[in-house]
């Protein structure tokens, strides 16, 4: 029997391993179900162990599947690092840039992203809405780069602060006029809250104490994932909501006092990839339009 690891292997292992399903893999690998069956059984004979149990509920790492995932993420954070020190070695200004965007109805990336277009016009863009998962997606070259909303950017990651988002409430006309005469008092408001993403800042926290500084008792009527999602809530009537100060001009910016919080808007890479031509044509061009803003 070949005793040869294979590399792609390991890769299907680990991916099991962290979505506790041959399903999960499968769709964040880019595989079919039957393709990961096929690699873990194959692991499973060349190494002599039974890395999962099959249960109900999906495959659950055994102890010796434990031990073995612990070198194979060593293996994948080696392969990564190779990866990316060849990808920022190359040089030139063309291919694919691909970007991980934070919710563009906060910071819209588009105009930047037109004008850099224009002066590369070599440069293929791939967008991808991914807040949570930047982080990961740029250590594992799954991006080159990322535009978040955050007062603390990743420690391991490079990059320059575009902006600055401040916050204050908007509600649509329809909805105003279906509050009592004498203007909108919080009390009378249906509220619409949302958070982003896990990075624990703009969260519930933060937000419910921007509202109870307005009113001790919220009749909040919808949670939202996504500022978005709250946009378009407030934009449909169905409340007031706490927007990023630039909204569409349709909505109605409300008396009430706004919040002193903000957050930065950063343009991140990993340091392996920032002598990329690509990254390094993207950062060049941005550091022409945001001179003034601080860098890391």
């Amino acid at each position: 029997m070949d005793k040869q690891l294979r590399w792609d292997q390991i890769r299907y292992f680990v991916a099991v391993a962290r979505a506790g399903s041959v399903v999960g893999a499968a769709r964040r690998l880019g595989v079919s179900h039957a393709t990961v069956i096929r690699n873990i059984a194959q692991l499973e004979g060349r190494l002599g162990l039974r890395l999962f149990d099959h249960v109900r509920s999906g495959y659950r790492i055994t102890a010796d599947g434990e031990e073995v995932f612990a070198s194979a993420v060593a293996m994948e954070e080696h392969a990564e690092a190779l990866l990316r020190r060849a990808t920022g070695k190359n040089p030139a200004p063309e291919g694919l840039l691909k970007l991980v965007v934070a919710d563009g109805s906060l910071f819209d990336p588009m105009p930047l992203l037109r004008g850099f277009r224009e002066r590369q016009p070599r440069i293929e863009l791939a967008v991808e809405d991914a807040q949570d998962a930047a982080e990961a997606r740029l250590a594992g070259l799954h991006a080159d780069v990322a535009i978040l909303v955050t007062n603390a950017p990743p420690e391991d990651l490079v990059g320059r602060q575009l902006a600055r988002v401040r916050f204050a409430w908007f509600a649509s006309r329809e909805y105003l006029a279906t509050l009592p005469e004498g203007g909108p008092r919080p009390e009378d408001c249906a509220w619409i809250v949302w958070t982003l993403g896990s990075s624990g800042e703009l969260d519930d926290p933060w937000h419910r104490a921007a509202l109870r500084r307005l009113t001790r008792r919220p009749r909040v009527v919808m949670r939202a994932d996504k500022h978005a999602e709250a946009l378009a809530a407030v934009r449909a009537g169905v409340g007031v909501g706490l927007l990023g100060d630039a909204p569409e001009p349709a909505l109605c910016r409300l008396p009430f006092p706004e919040p002193r919080e903000s957050f930065g808007v950063w343009l991140l890479t990993h340091p392996d990839l920032r002598r990329s031509g690509r990254v390094r044509a993207l950062f060049e061009f941005v550091a022409e339009a945001f001179h003034g803003e601080a860098s890391r």
